[in-house]
């Protein structure tokens, strides 16, 4: 299972999460971000997962959580539909930050302020 990431779709008016632990193997089912479920996954196979939606009456909630191809999939199963669960990351991605180039005449500057610098260093001033 993959660190860092998490499965999430909204159905029927409720935030469904699955989040797995790698280290552990564990994985946890939230529901409106309430753990109604938790299990362990097994190193070759699918996890299967129960858990309900609150209401009068409980609905019952299937999860199922494997690897295909190297891939890790997730599925949620409602009633008689299923509901393949998007993959989450746990941190929000923010978009690169663009930097304009500098200006030509500011990168010979700092180019002669080292080299300035540098002979300095090298060819230190005596006193007399």
């Amino acid at each position: 299972m993959s660190v860092g990431s998490r499965f999430h779709l909204a159905q029927d008016g409720h935030s469904v999460t699955v989040q797995p632990a790698r280290a552990s193997g564990s994985v946890e089912v939230l529901v409106d971000g309430k753990v109604v479920g938790q299990g362990k996954v097994p190193r070759a196979g699918t996890a299967v997962l129960r858990a309900e939606f609150p209401g009068d009456p409980p609905r019952p909630v299937t999860i199922r959580l494997g690897e295909m191809g190297g891939v890790v999939l997730c599925e949620m199963e409602v009633g008689r539909a299923r509901y393949l669960m998007p993959r989450v990351p746990l941190l929000p991605q923010r978009p690169p930050v663009w930097w304009p180039p500098p200006h030509p005449f500011l990168r010979l500057g700092k180019s002669l302020r080292r080299a300035v610098l540098r002979a300095v260093r090298r060819f230190p001033l005596r006193g007399r």
